[in-house]
């Protein structure tokens, strides 16, 4: 395998599998529920879904751009993952502070709720660290080696799983969810660069 093929197949698959913020699967399109009026007063379904698939759209766009860029050299493919990888960061801490002042969609999924604040801070830290440790990596032909090292998956709550046990533990939601334009437009960006 060329240098440049292992880069493109690294980065395929280590953005994918890094990013431990996938979407969720499709979901089953049953009738819709009959209302997606929150039991938590003030609670905004519309709001709540904004402010989780905005910055997920922009994580992914970062993700499209890395497509192409073995090509281009590896101070290009290094600058793309470090730009990826901070980007990242700063769309997990948006989400993260954005929907603890929206709080829960409803009193069954408070906790959830709080383990995925929770769980996108951490990951923000995990991508701030990953894209300092890759800016100071060298951009030669051991790069994409060292990047999917420092890529390895962190422990702990699971963005995309936390996200989708609250849309599974709230099917009323789920109508939010499917009707929101902001989450439509992330999800097909999750398709162009390889998602679900």
């Amino acid at each position: 395998m060329t240098t440049f093929r292992l880069v493109a197949a690294v980065l395929g698959a280590a953005a994918l599998a890094a990013c431990s913020t996938p979407p969720p699967a499709p979901v089953q399109q049953a009738a819709p529920t009959t209302t997606t009026t929150a039991d938590v007063p003030g609670a905004d379904p519309a709001a709540w879904f904004d402010a989780y698939c905005g910055p997920m759209g922009v994580t992914q766009t970062a993700r499209l751009q890395l497509q192409g860029k073995a090509q281009e050299g590896m101070e290009a493919v290094k600058a793309a993952v470090v730009a990826w990888t901070a980007g990242a960061a700063v769309s997990n801490r948006h989400m993260a502070d954005e929907l603890e002042k929206l709080g829960p969609l409803g009193s069954d999924v408070r906790s959830l709720h709080e383990r995925l604040v929770s769980a996108l801070r951490n990951e923000a830290k995990t991508f701030d660290d990953s894209s300092a440790r890759l800016r100071a990596q060298a951009a030669d032909d051991k790069f994409p080696e060292r990047y999917k090292q420092i890529m390895v998956g962190s422990s702990g709550d699971s963005v995309g799983t936390l996200f989708k046990q609250i849309l599974d533990t709230t099917p009323k939601y789920t109508e939010a969810f499917r009707a929101n334009e902001v989450c439509k437009a992330w999800q097909g960006l999750a398709k162009q660069s390889g998602g679900n």
